[in-house]
């Protein structure tokens, strides 16, 4: 099965999943970090390198993630941002929240910090499908 990935939009959608997270954490930062028991002391401990090898993996870790997507909405055919929403919704369901609920479980975090992880990934999940689908369209018209 060929895949035609389409890198540059790969690498908008994960942009777009950073920018979100920026956006989602800067609002829900005060619960957060109750939730998870940093402090402000604690965060601004963090040198330049931590924070390039935090943010920075995070980027690779969602281009990955998108380019995984592009595989998923090649073998069902996803061509809308209906089906692009519809397929981001589902992998996050299965996979992503409820991977979130069972490990913040376990470590006996709180509902609330899943709620708003999981909620982020939601968000951004979504948005990157509809890039992927809405740039994949614009390269195919292209060619």
């Amino acid at each position: 099965m060929e895949v035609k990935i389409n890198y540059v939009a790969v690498g908008a959608a994960a942009i777009a999943m950073w920018i979100i997270g920026a956006v989602w954490y800067g609002i829900f930062s005060t619960q957060w970090m109750a939730y998870t028991g940093i402090t402000q002391e604690m965060a601004q401990t963090m040198t330049g390198k931590d924070m390039a090898i935090l943010y920075g993996g995070s980027v690779i870790a969602y281009f990955i993630m998108f380019y995984v997507q592009c595989h998923v909405h090649h073998a069902f055919q996803v061509k809308d941002i209906k089906g692009a929403a519809q397929a981001a919704f589902w992998n996050w369901l299965g996979f992503v929240a409820m991977s979130m609920y069972v490990s913040n479980s376990f470590q006996s975090k709180s509902i609330g910090l899943t709620l708003i992880d999981s909620g982020y990934w939601l968000i951004g999940m979504i948005v990157g499908g509809i890039i992927l689908v809405k740039m994949q369209k614009k390269e195919t018209a292209a060619n």
